[in-house]
């Protein structure tokens, strides 16, 4: 199926709300190879989940040259939020984890979606209790209102987008990118019975596929055909399944992720009141955020251990715990205490520096052990839960006078599970626990993250049949990509054109920024990688040359000085004309290049951004011929060099906007309600 932003979104807008309405934006027909109009590059977004979605908005935003962005997506379900946000996996009682204020698609804008909720959003369709409440910045959000949000700010970006810029929108499932003169082709199957399988020519591909298949244990190969196994709570249909279950049954839930909570929610919301069982081996639990939490910024001493010649696993692990132990004793943590409940995440927020380090040094088959034996603890410790969301599940935990406990934490290795009683109950067999039987299970143990072994197609293909990807070094978890998310193929080399967001990217995250957890793929982490993503893919489908943009280092644009200093390099080492050209890069890109940069992207429409991007480029030609002048440069010394100095500028502006330690500021009416707490530590 195609949807074309002139026509009717699909055929269930009127069941999901006026978030799936028409686009208002025009639609460019194509051939039967899918060949886009002469003069018009095309870049394919596989996936329009939330990363997908985002990606799209932000190319729509930034693009200003004749292009057509394709979005697929496989599950209608799924389009516009993905398995965390959208219809088909949520119900109104599922809760973002984060604050509203901290939720925006645009880092740059964080009252974005405060705005969006308070005074732009169409209500008709929400319940009730959500029809007339005013959202603020340290609010709860139903994610479904967070996919109405993402599709109506698509729908903004489509109408808003330069003339000869458009979206078209596709249903069916990739399960093929092939190279092809210089682009690929992109083959996908429509859905439907009818539905046939057609090519797609583009000049880029955005691989924004979401999670893999969940996680199958191998103990549940006894139970996975029955109805009584629920294998995937975010599967389309999953929703139903859980009002299926009888009031009064008993169910095991397999893992204590936030999945598990998400799936004690879904249960209270179907009417159970019975037993839940919430069965991990080493039964670790999220906390929950106190009242009146707010997110704080810690700096530590480098860990000690970190100093050692040589990081075996058993140092580190007692390395971590000892500077743990210092740390609470420091800060003066009290059991049971508000700090007490957000402390390990603080800690590992500000360890982040040290796990770059200590992965860098480390073989990859100690990080891979470390990861897998202690990831319950990681998980569960990286981040808390919302009131909202733990209090549901700790709630029934304790119980209450006339009000029975009925959730329970139990810490046991599952070894088998089998039907019993013609098949309509579960005996679950324990490696060190009496047996049980259950009614139901449900499986929370997360995702698959082997990108070698995943049984997709598009992945088998783009990893073991063309070599486009591999499966990430140091964690094999996710595939290896560049600094901007281009695919890094088996040799090593990065795969031209072909550029990865979201949780595929959780190994690199880890090993580039130190996120472990839930973090490798927040909200946060997926914002920058879809902003950051897709300005580089403009920029590689602009005048200057791939192999110009190539030339650039990775990491020079996250200092000025660093950027101003290679330039410099690359147009003389004569001393001290290199000297006086490095201080007058330095002085330009500092003063002027870089503010009006942030400017250009922090724009509200396109006809601001079109304003600041006519005054950066008007100043960056003076400046280029003032260089020429001043250091007689040619023509073509002058154009590289301000070629390279925009193309810096402009990367180190989107990285600072998408630093996650520099604090957005407020100058909307939200700003009196955000609280800054004061830095702890060192």
């Amino acid at each position: 199926m195609e949807t074309q932003h002139s026509t009717t979104q699909d055929s269930h807008s009127q069941d999901r709300g006026t978030a799936d309405m028409a686009m208002q934006a025009s639609s460019m027909q194509h051939g039967p190879m899918g060949i886009a109009a002469p003069g018009t590059r095309r870049v394919t977004i596989v996936g329009a989940g939330f990363s997908g979605t985002l990606t799209a908005i932000r190319l729509l935003h930034f693009a200003d040259t004749p292009l057509e962005i394709c979005l697929i997506e496989r599950e209608e379900g799924y389009r516009y939020g993905g398995i965390a946000f959208g219809w088909a996996s949520t119900n109104w009682e599922h809760m973002l984890n984060i604050q509203a204020g901290r939720i925006t698609v645009r880092r740059e804008r964080p009252e974005d979606f405060l705005e969006w909720a308070n005074e732009e959003a169409d209500r008709s369709e929400w319940p009730q209790k959500w029809q007339y409440h005013t959202f603020g910045v340290a609010c709860v959000v139903p994610r479904r209102i967070f996919r109405q949000y993402l599709a109506e700010r698509l729908r903004g970006a489509a109408a808003d987008a330069h003339a000869e810029v458009t979206l078209r929108e596709l249903t069916g499932e990739v399960i093929d990118v092939r190279g092809q003169g210089g682009g690929y082709v992109v083959k996908y199957a429509e859905s439907g019975p009818e539905g046939g399988v057609h090519d797609l020519s583009s000049d880029q591909v955005i691989l924004a596929t979401g999670h893999l298949s969940p996680v199958q244990a191998p103990f549940y190969h006894r139970i996975k055909d029955s109805d009584r196994f629920i294998a995937d709570p975010y599967a389309p249909g999953a929703q139903e399944r859980f009002q299926e279950v009888g009031p009064e049954e008993t169910v095991l839930v397999t893992g204590s992720a936030l999945s598990a909570f998400d799936t004690v929610v879904s249960l209270v919301h179907a009417g159970h009141r019975g037993q839940i069982l919430i069965c991990s081996r080493g039964g670790h639990m999220h906390g929950t955020y106190p009242v009146d939490h707010e997110h704080d910024i810690w700096q530590t001493r480098r860990p000690p251990f970190l100093d050692a010649d040589e990081l075996t696993p058993e140092a580190v692990v007692e390395g971590i715990k000892a500077e743990y132990a210092h740390l609470r004793e420091e800060q003066g943590v009290e059991p049971g205490s508000a700090l007490d409940a957000v402390f390990p995440e603080r800690v590992m927020k500000a360890w982040e520096p040290y796990v770059i380090e200590l992965i860098s040094r480390m073989d990859a088959r100690d990080v891979r052990m470390l990861l897998d034996r202690y990831k319950s603890l990681i998980v569960t410790n990286r981040t808390s839960t919302v009131r909202e969301i733990g209090g549901v599940v700790r709630s029934r935990m304790r119980g209450f006078n006339g009000a029975p406990k009925t959730v329970d934490v139990l810490s046991a290795g599952i070894q088998d599970m089998r039907l019993v009683e013609d098949g309509t109950k579960i005996r679950v067999v324990f490696a060190d626990k009496p047996d049980i039987v259950v009614d139901r299970v449900v499986n929370c143990l997360g995702n698959k993250t082997d990108y070698e072994h995943t049984g997709h197609p598009l992945w088998h293909g783009l990893v073991n049949g063309h070599g486009y990807a591999r499966p990430q070094t140091k964690t094999h978890r996710g595939i290896e990509v560049g600094a901007h998310g281009q695919l890094i193929a088996t040799d090593g080399e990065v795969a031209p054109g072909l550029y990865g967001v979201g949780p595929m990217r959780q190994g690199d995250e880890t090993t580039r920024r130190g996120r472990l957890g839930a973090f490798v793929f927040s909200i946060g982490t997926l914002r920058n990688q879809c902003f950051d993503t897709a300005m580089e893919v403009l920029r590689h489908l602009k005048s200057a040359s791939d192999e110009e943009q190539m030339d650039i280092p990775d990491g020079v644009h996250h200092c000025l000085i660093r950027s101003s200093d290679w330039i410099a390099a690359d147009l003389t080492a004569e001393e001290p004309q290199a000297t006086r050209l490095r201080e007058r890069l330095q002085s330009y890109a500092r003063e002027s290049a870089y503010p009006n940069a942030v400017n250009y992207l922090q724009a509200q429409d396109r006809t601001e951004r079109r304003k600041y991007r006519g005054i950066l480029d008007d100043d960056l030609a003076d400046f280029g011929a003032a260089l020429a002048r001043e250091f007689d440069l040619t023509t073509q010394q002058a154009r590289r060099t301000i070629s390279l100095l925009n193309t810096l500028v402009e990367k180190h502006a989107v990285h600072s906007l998408c630093d996650i330690t520099k604090l957005a500021g407020w100058d909307s009416q939200y700003g009196d309600q955000v609280k800054h707490a004061p830095k702890k530590g060192m």
